[in-house]
């Protein structure tokens, strides 16, 4: 398959390195004249991630990484930060997803939910279990109020398992996020840019 990809990139000219990337997406397009405006982001699978062989490259790969300013103040263990540190292939969705968070609560819900407690987002580090490198280490995931979510806890004991918070869920998928929580009821506080 990473042959045939290359070979595809050869022929509509970017670097064949066999990973379908934001300049291969372009470029095929463009060459079967698809609007820009219609590209979108290929979520892979975990294992695709783990791999190496997916659009979000090599682990740990920091040149892969972007500072993207909030539009809406997030604090971490009580300070609040200027940038949050993630792939460039999801910051555009990432920004977008805040933007619409911000429209749909307001800031004062925001707050209020606890959806302003930023827990964390690229970490080069392993799984709980040290099995394999977690979706932190691409900069693929992003925590929220940790302390309110912990891995362990379930709903409705975890505070972003509430029936208030199932617009933000909801605003996070629409821009290509897997919640943990929605899926297998753990680790609420946590949202990636990798399907399970």
């Amino acid at each position: 398959m990473k042959e045939t990809i290359k070979a595809i990139q050869r022929k509509v000219g970017v670097t064949a390195d066999g990973i379908i990337g934001k300049n291969t997406l372009a470029a095929l397009c463009k060459a079967l004249g698809i609007e820009e405006a219609q590209q979108t982001l290929v979520i892979p699978t975990q294992a695709e991630v783990r791999s190496g062989r997916s659009i979000f490259g090599h682990v740990g790969c920091e040149e892969n990484l972007v500072n993207i300013e909030p539009p809406y103040p997030l604090y971490y263990e009580g300070t609040k930060v200027k940038t949050i540190r993630v792939h460039k292939l999801i910051a555009e969705p990432v920004r977008n997803a805040l933007k619409e968070v911000l429209d749909r609560y307001g800031v004062d819900a925001i707050h209020r939910l606890g959806l302003d407690q930023y827990s964390g987002s690229y970490n080069y580090r392993r799984t709980t279990s040290g099995a394999s490198y977690s979706m932190h280490a691409w900069g693929i995931a992003l925590d929220f109020a940790a302390e309110d979510n912990a891995y362990h806890m379930h709903r409705p004991h975890a505070s972003l398992s509430s029936p208030e918070c199932s617009a933000w869920w909801e605003i996070w998928e629409k821009h290509g996020a897997v919640s943990l929580g929605r899926e297998r009821d753990v680790d609420w506080m946590h949202l990636q840019f990798a399907k399970l």
